[in-house]
């Protein structure tokens, strides 16, 4: 009788835990998909990130792996996994510049990528123009980063933003006395051996896209690119200005939209490669299928930070460009 009472209790006690675990499994499972639509919401309906879930959680995100084929290049453009937003981080010989710095829930993932790339300070920080997913991590990068100038893009140009996050980071950069620049059609910044170009300042507009940086990243062997979210009328623009907008490597407009990447914008820029930096699923449908016409019409080869992850344009010891990605896109 004793061994008979054992046996119960001892089968309750496992069916107990058994029932424990799957308990716990099934809150898991509910609070990982609570933050899980809790993001997507904030990102416009675009799966979070892992940087954003690792923050969401209280979590730090782990230190991200760069790919080996890059490590030792002189010149590298690292197109930065934000999930839906942009963070390109140009290095020249140790010089640093970044455009845009994504959503602020990406901000603790963007943070620990700058760190393993080695970035200590930061010679330039380029605003393309306002919006939450190109300027919620510039606060974070302030915090952790020395930054010798900040260049931004003509307010005057549209109504003034009055968004806390916007107003913030302003309030910041003048907390922290770093110098300002609105960026005009024309200046050079130098990094490194490389050069910064301004080729287009915006256009007078509603729309704060329009308002968005054209700029040119040139260093020996390499021709980068990048306009923000700049649509039709940005791109005319330099366009008409006679800017020579050719490069080996263009971050897609507005994150591959169709009010972006014209066919004769993309016939002038000429690229090898295209990068569309967007995040998975995302409610905007980015890229379009027009823009994504206009790249294989240029006979560009696309990159997509959703399913490549981060992905580094690199000049290699012969000196050709190269492009590596930190992860296969699945088959």
């Amino acid at each position: 009788m004793a061994a008979s009472r054992r046996k119960k209790k001892q089968r309750k006690e496992k069916f107990e835990k058994a029932l424990t675990a799957v308990l716990c499994g099934i809150v898991a499972v509910l609070v990982l998909l609570a933050a899980v639509i809790s993001l997507s919401e904030e990102n416009g309906g675009a799966l979070p990130t892992w940087q954003q879930l690792y923050s969401w959680f209280g979590v730090a995100a782990p230190v991200p792996h760069l790919p080996e084929e890059a490590a030792g290049a002189a010149t590298k453009v690292h197109f930065i996994d934000v999930g839906q937003g942009d963070a390109v981080l140009l290095e020249q010989n140790g010089a640093f510049a970044l455009i845009d710095a994504g959503e602020r829930e990406a901000a603790d993932g963007l943070m620990a990528y700058l760190q393993a790339a080695g970035v200590a300070k930061l010679d330039l920080l380029v605003m393309t123009h306002p919006h939450a997913d190109h300027i919620g991590g510039m606060q974070a990068v302030l915090d952790a980063f020395p930054v010798d100038r900040a260049v931004l893009p003509d307010f005057a140009k549209a109504p003034m933003p009055t968004t806390s996050t916007f107003l913030n980071l302003l309030d910041a950069i003048r907390e922290k006395q770093i110098p300002t620049v609105t960026a005009r059609a024309g200046d050079v910044f130098p990094l490194g051996e490389g050069t910064l170009t301004v080729l287009g300042d915006g256009v007078a507009a509603e729309n704060l896209n329009d308002i968005s940086l054209v700029t040119l990243f040139e260093a020996p062997g390499l021709r980068c690119l990048s306009s923000g979210d700049g649509e039709k009328a940005v791109e005319d623009a330099v366009l008409a200005s006679g800017a020579d907008v050719h490069a080996d490597v263009f971050k897609a407009a507005h994150h591959g939209s169709s009010t972006s990447n014209t066919q004769a914008f993309l016939d002038a820029v000429r690229p090898q490669a295209v990068v569309v930096s967007c995040g998975a699923g995302n409610s905007y449908g980015h890229p379009h299928s027009e823009a994504l016409a206009a790249f294989a019409n240029v006979g560009a080869q696309v990159y997509r930070t959703d399913t490549e992850g981060t992905i580094i344009a690199y000049v290699d010891k012969a000196g050709v460009l190269q492009m590596a990605v930190s992860r296969q896109e699945a088959a």
